[in-house]
């Protein structure tokens, strides 16, 4: 009996020795607003493959190039089923100087706007020039918050397009999340292989 329970331990111990470790490659996913109707189609990374799909992990973040309804995005966002903000966060790849993207620049898909109702209990007694001021602040104010606890931190227009060119034509990525004070509070690094260029041509990205 010992000498079967080792022989079967033995072969499960090489079955796992010789089992090989998922290749990290990069992932397209397509998705359409259900209520906007926009689409979406982001080129990313994951932490646990199954077959075609990719999961990510709460409290990690993943870099991600974008085609949202035409705007090109990339950058790094956070990942599982709770989302946490991001923050600044640079982007380097081979040995090109990094990128530097920060919150004040992530676009915005969704910003909550005040009421006529909810501003009218502020803004009583005040002149139309007062109320018009009032308003711009209390939008500029939501948009700060919203970008400082975005879950993506991302760059567009030509300076998205510079970075990807620099990823189409590169070997190695490597990007860290800036904490408070301090030089980085995350950092990681993903290979740049014909994966990530695929999901660049399914996604419609040129750069």
């Amino acid at each position: 009996m010992k000498k079967l329970l080792a022989i079967l331990t033995a072969a499960v111990l090489a079955g796992c020795s010789s089992t090989p470790k998922p290749e990290i490659k990069w992932v397209t996913n397509f998705q359409v607003d259900e209520f906007t109707d926009k689409s979406t189609c982001t080129v990313t990374t994951g932490s646990l493959y199954v077959g075609k799909l990719s999961y990510t992990y709460n409290n990690h973040f993943y870099p991600f190039v974008e085609n949202k309804d035409g705007e090109v995005r990339v950058g790094v966002m956070s990942g599982g089923n709770v989302k946490i903000p991001v923050g600044d966060i640079q982007i380097r790849v081979d040995s090109n100087p990094a990128w530097t993207i920060t919150t004040a620049e992530t676009p915005l898909d969704y910003v909550p706007e005040a009421t006529k109702s909810t501003m009218s209990q502020y803004t009583k007694g005040m002149t139309e020039q007062q109320q018009k001021l009032a308003e711009t602040t209390y939008q500029a104010t939501m948009e700060t918050a919203v970008r400082t606890m975005s879950p993506y931190t991302a760059a567009t227009g030509e300076k998205a397009l510079e970075i990807i060119k620099q990823m189409k034509g590169g070997a190695n990525l490597k990007y860290r999340v800036i904490g408070l004070n301090q030089a980085g509070s995350s950092v990681g690094e993903f290979k740049l292989d014909d994966s990530f260029v695929k999901g660049l041509i399914k996604c419609g990205v040129e750069a």
